[in-house]
């Protein structure tokens, strides 16, 4: 039996997930559906830790960080959030999952799927690593960037995000291709543009580049399981897809 607990200030949206989980896993029992930090403080620190806890992101009282700066939350975690401005990149890489609002079916059978294949698998190291994430970088809710300026000669440009069709980078310097073809050269490395643009909107296609899901015009089938991705405007050089990093870029594409 899985044992986990919802945390969610909405209580229709409370109870259709714990609907939507128990479609999923029979035999999982909701321990208790919480709707602010609060009860949900005072909930974790008097009870065994749950096996999974599902855990929205505005609660009415506060946020989920507010719960992790009173307790210390010992059980795996998987977000909701209708909010895309929070750091959804490090909710992939340090806690089971995230759902995005209205919470897809699909998605949440993904989810438990994922907490089901992982369960017990050091599990110590991912809450320590969750635990350092939210008290540093989502602690402080980092917006991602939605304005540029860009320098141009003896000027700086505004440019939008959602201006970017592309970014590359070629010998050694980073551009950005607008969707009118215009071509600018940047002064932040790829990483750090990765981690500043919408992941909603953005996608690390490879080691050189970062396309815009609306730039995105045919994706073929290429060898060796790798997908290629054709833009408009053209990138002058092939993009293409790992086979490994496939599934990932499909899972972007259609949720996002």
């Amino acid at each position: 039996m899985t044992n986990l607990v919802i945390i969610e200030d909405e209580e229709p949206a409370g109870h259709y997930l714990r609907d939507l989980v128990q479609q999923i896993i029979p035999q999982a029992k909701v321990l208790a559906i919480l709707e602010s930090v609060e009860q949900s403080v005072a909930w974790l620190t008097s009870h065994p830790a749950p096996d999974l806890i599902f855990l929205d992101v505005q609660l009415g009282d506060g946020t989920c960080f507010d719960i992790f700066e009173h307790t210390s939350v010992q059980s795996p975690v998987i977000f909701t959030t209708a909010h895309d401005e929070y750091a959804i990149n490090a909710f992939r890489l340090n806690s089971v999952d995230y759902l995005l609002k209205p919470i897809k079916p699909t998605a949440l059978h993904r989810s438990l799927d994922k907490f089901l294949h992982t369960k017990g698998e050091n599990l110590k190291e991912k809450v320590k690593s969750l635990e350092d994430i939210i008290h540093g970088q989502l602690l402080h809710k980092k917006p991602v960037r939605r304005n540029f300026l860009v320098p141009y000669r003896d000027k700086l440009i505004p440019i939008r995000d959602d201006e970017f069709a592309w970014f590359t980078i070629r010998n050694g310097v980073v551009e950005g291709t607008l969707s009118d073809a215009r071509n600018y050269a940047l002064d932040k490395p790829l990483e750090e543009l990765d981690n500043m643009l919408d992941p909603n909107r953005f996608f690390r296609a490879n080691r050189q580049f970062i396309v815009a899901r609306d730039s995105i015009r045919e994706i073929e089938f290429y060898f060796n399981g790798r997908l290629l991705i054709r833009v408009s405007p053209a990138s002058p050089q092939p993009i293409l897809i790992s086979k490994e990093r496939v599934p990932t870029f499909k899972s972007w594409f259609e949720e996002n």
